[in-house]
């Protein structure tokens, strides 16, 4: 039999049609339909959402959800249209298991259309799934012909990409095509120079000695000219403000090679350098402490706006008074930022002296600022001693609060404490005590009572002399006081012997 996926109907009606009579077929055998539904509403042993009946139509193994064990249960392959009853649907040597994992599609041999079969991507390490890896613009399989690396969006590391050395006419293997000492990368992005020719612009010159045409007096790799004209430092001299850092360098770092201190921190130029901040910012970090002060006064890092980790930055744990060394300044092990956050106090380890610590409450979802959390009447601490949920007034959802359960002596996590099938709350509607499961004590539970009509508050119900156990377990109505109709009551003809169930 062939299966459609051009059934218009819903995926078990159009299964149940195809399986049995063709989809469309508005004619069908009514015999033939309730067998088809019997067929596809069995047992199904193996948990697969493919009954029994039906796996043995189509082959598959009813006590095995997954027959051709490629890792994908039968009812999953059924639904996404793979073969049952092969591991590998598309025979690319891939199981359909891997290929769904891979996220490559286990119908199609080339799941990208990249050129390449989903196992040679395996093989080589790509993405099956995507037909450019690397996003360098070529496809793997074009990267494989060529011979660049279709994992590396540069192959030759010098600073194109693939696709853009194909286009510019470099060489994708020689990260200097022209050999001239400049990378291709540099001679496109920074020179704006021919990376196919030594010479670029032909004047006897080459590209490198064009770039780098002077030599400076004080060896700080800075012209004499560009010391006296753009930076204003001594060309006879390699540290002309004395903080310790090379002219050169500082130029590098865009720090004032005339100046010892150019953010004005208190700390040189070259101090900064050795600690890593930043000598152009006073506040490295920028965490409201200069980076003077988190050094020399506070211990922070100054690197880091939040040194402890706990989610404050220290200019604001210093204003709040907590600790910025210590990221669970009340040791409550809940971090300060997340208590800020929680509207807790980051000093008490419990906020709101419920008994619970600030970090439970979170854990909880309860609120560490209010004691009851839920308004029932029970403290959060003491509904956790109790089993209760602090976040729901009413825990077992009888209609009563916890905190009235803990009054009354019922129980909050059991919405029928006594377990006579009425809730706390409707026992207490109904006036039977709901710590005893048969209030009248007549042999029947409260809730069976009410389920049979008879008044859990009185034995006899009827007042015919049999107690409403009794009537029940006899077959006589304990709400008639003469089941039979014949005139006597139930309770004298069980004393007299006779059957109150017959005239």
């Amino acid at each position: 039999m062939i299966l459609t996926r051009n059934c218009k109907k819903s995926p078990p009606a159009c299964l149940l049609l195809v399986l049995m009579i063709g989809c469309g077929n508005e004619f069908a055998d009514p015999t033939i339909v309730a067998d088809a539904a019997e067929l596809l509403n069995g047992p199904d042993s193996d948990g697969d959402r493919l009954p029994d009946a039906l796996e043995i139509q189509l082959g598959t193994d009813p006590n095995n959800p997954d027959t051709d064990g490629d890792g994908v249960s039968d009812g999953d392959e059924f639904d996404q249209g793979l073969q049952l009853l092969s591991a590998d649907s598309d025979r690319d040597g891939i199981t359909d298991g891997q290929e769904l994992i891979a996220g490559s599609n286990p119908l199609r041999v080339d799941s990208d259309d990249d050129g390449l079969d989903d196992d040679e991507e395996l093989l080589l390490g790509t993405n099956a799934a995507l037909a450019d890896t690397d996003g360098d613009g070529m496809d793997d399989a074009q990267e494989v012909a060529l011979g660049t690396d279709p994992l590396n969006v540069d192959t030759d590391g010098d600073g194109l990409n693939d696709l853009a050395e194909l286009m510019a006419g470099t060489d994708p293997f020689n990260a200097d095509t022209d050999g001239d000492g400049l990378s291709d990368g540099d001679e496109i992005n920074l020179y704006a120079t021919d990376p196919l020719l030594v010479d670029s612009d032909g004047d006897g010159l080459d590209d490198f000695a064009m770039v780098n045409p002077d030599r400076d007096t004080d060896g700080d790799t800075l012209t004499d000219a560009d010391e006296v004209l753009l930076f204003g430092t001594d060309p006879a001299k390699i540290d002309t403000d004395d903080d310790g850092l090379l002219d050169q360098i500082e130029v590098a770092l865009g720090t004032d090679p005339t100046d010892r201190d150019t953010d004005g921190d208190f700390l040189s130029d070259f101090q900064e350098t050795r600690i890593g901040t930043d000598p152009l910012v006073p506040d490295t970090d920028a965490d409201g402490l200069s980076d003077f002060e988190e050094r020399e006064t506070h211990n922070t890092d100054p690197l880091l706006e939040d040194t402890d980790g706990d989610g404050l930055i220290d200019g604001d744990e210093v204003a709040l008074m907590t600790n910025p060394l210590i990221a669970d300044t009340d040791g409550d092990a809940l971090s300060d930022g997340e208590e800020v956050a929680a509207g807790s106090d980051p000093l008490d380890p419990d906020s709101d002296n419920d008994g619970v610590l600030d970090s439970t409450e979170v854990a909880l979802s309860t609120n560490p600022t209010n004691a009851d959390t839920d308004g029932d009447g029970l403290d959060d601490g003491a509904e956790i001693s109790i089993g209760s949920d602090p976040t729901q007034a009413d825990t077992d959802g009888d209609g009563l609060l916890d905190g009235a359960e803990v009054l009354a002596g019922t129980d909050p996590t059991k919405a029928d404490t006594d377990n006579d099938g009425l809730s706390d709350n409707d026992e207490i509607t109904t006036m039977t005590n709901p710590l005893d499961p048969d209030h009248d004590n007549d042999g029947l539970l409260d809730g069976v009572e009410i389920d049979l009509g008879t008044n859990p508050l009185v034995k006899d119900t009827d007042g015919d002399g049999l107690i409403d156990g009794d009537e029940v377990e006899l077959g006589t109505d304990p709400r008639s006081a003469d089941t039979d109709g014949d005139g006597v009551s139930d309770g004298d003809e069980v004393a007299a012997g006779t059957d109150p169930l017959t005239t």
